[in-house]
């Protein structure tokens, strides 16, 4: 299963247009991806974005900080099912991400 999360602000990469992105389900050749870097930095998370999307990092760095917020709500639901062994859910109801508003 996979998650699909329409940019607000479409790019364009040499030929390669995107308007929306879609996350795959993450395997373990996902975390593998991101090789010794700390969880804990904005490359780890480009890099696991690459590899769950399938879309080059070059394209990953030109995301607009507002859509790349979006996308790091669910790369830190990736993680968080990678480092506590919560089962990872594409599209979780509000309350099952703990949340009292909704993006």
């Amino acid at each position: 299963m996979a998650k699909t999360i329409e940019l607000k602000h479409p790019l364009k990469v040499g030929e390669l247009a995107v308007t929306e992105i879609t996350l795959q389900r993450p395997k373990t050749k996902d975390f593998i991806a991101i090789g010794t870097l700390p969880y804990d930095c904005a490359e780890a998370d480009a890099r696991l974005l690459a590899s769950v999307s399938g879309l080059p990092e070059s394209v990953i760095g030109q995301i607009d900080i507002d859509d790349w917020a979006i996308l790091r709500l669910d790369l830190a639901r990736i993680w968080e099912s990678y480092f506590v062994g919560t089962p990872y859910q594409e599209n979780p109801t509000v309350e099952e991400r703990g949340e009292t508003w909704s993006r």
